[in-house]
């Protein structure tokens, strides 16, 4: 358990992909350090557990990031009964295998829409004055993939690297506001969804380049949780690296 403790008292977040892995952490995180969570997922019944946990803090929303208009309306319903965002994490995502040779056109448009044409929406609606305070942080999920392009990931490491480029100049538009955006960078994590790719042929290879062995959700939440607080508050537009030793 971390020993670093952050205040969100009387702040507002939402946080997609919040009924498992490490989305799910963050907003249970943020809820325990007092902030109000919009927790968005499909899984209505693992929203149900999230909730459970903080019934007072945590608001769920069943909705596909992808769809805009109806995510936008779950944000908007939720700002007029609880008040705007102070900030936001995208943490929903999906990977699959997609080797060149065989690779699925429908799966990697899918992972391509959900990680980084969502992300960017999120961000876009997460700064925007009838839903944000002033000064918000929001998070996106990137991936080490970013950067090292493992092979069979083409789809992944494409939406990735996109997500990389796309927020750092979002950064330079949203910076004039005051808000900041950042992405986190996770190696491998236990995770459902990470478990997906188990049958790729060189996952203990991967694995084998973490120097500190796979990851555990809360390792990359504690590192979310400083992004949105104001002890990064002179950071936006980087790349923060939570990755094991896998990029050394």
């Amino acid at each position: 358990m971390s020993k670093v403790i952050f205040d969100f008292t009387a702040e507002n977040f939402a946080v997609t992909g919040a009924s498992s892995g490490i989305g799910r952490e963050v907003a249970i995180s943020l809820a325990k350090s007092g902030a109000k969570i919009l927790a968005i997922g499909r899984n209505l019944e693992r929203l149900a557990a999230v909730k459970n946990f903080f019934p007072d803090k945590i608001i769920t929303a069943s909705v596909d990031v992808c769809d805009e208009e109806n995510f936008e309306k779950v944000l908007k319903n939720f700002v007029q009964e609880n008040g705007k965002f102070k900030g936001g994490v995208h943490a929903a995502g999906i990977t699959d295998i997609t080797p060149l040779r065989r690779g699925n056109t429908e799966t990697a448009r899918q992972i391509m829409e959900t990680s980084f044409w969502a992300g960017m929406n999120f961000l876009r609606l997460m700064t925007k004055n009838s839903y944000a305070e002033k000064n918000t942080s929001t998070v996106l999920f990137s991936s080490v993939e970013a950067f090292s392009h493992e092979k069979g990931m083409f789809a992944y490491v494409a939406a990735k690297a996109a997500l990389e480029a796309g927020l750092k100049t979002a950064a330079k538009e949203i910076a004039s506001k005051g808000h900041r955006v950042n992405s986190i960078v996770p190696g491998f994590v236990e995770s459902e969804m990470m478990n997906q790719v188990n049958e790729f042929s060189d996952v203990e290879n991967f694995l084998s380049k973490h120097l500190l062995g796979a990851g555990k959700p809360e390792n990359i939440s504690d590192a979310v949780l400083f992004l949105l607080s104001d002890s990064s508050s002179w950071m936006t537009g980087s790349s923060l690296i939570v990755d094991g030793g896998y990029l050394a």
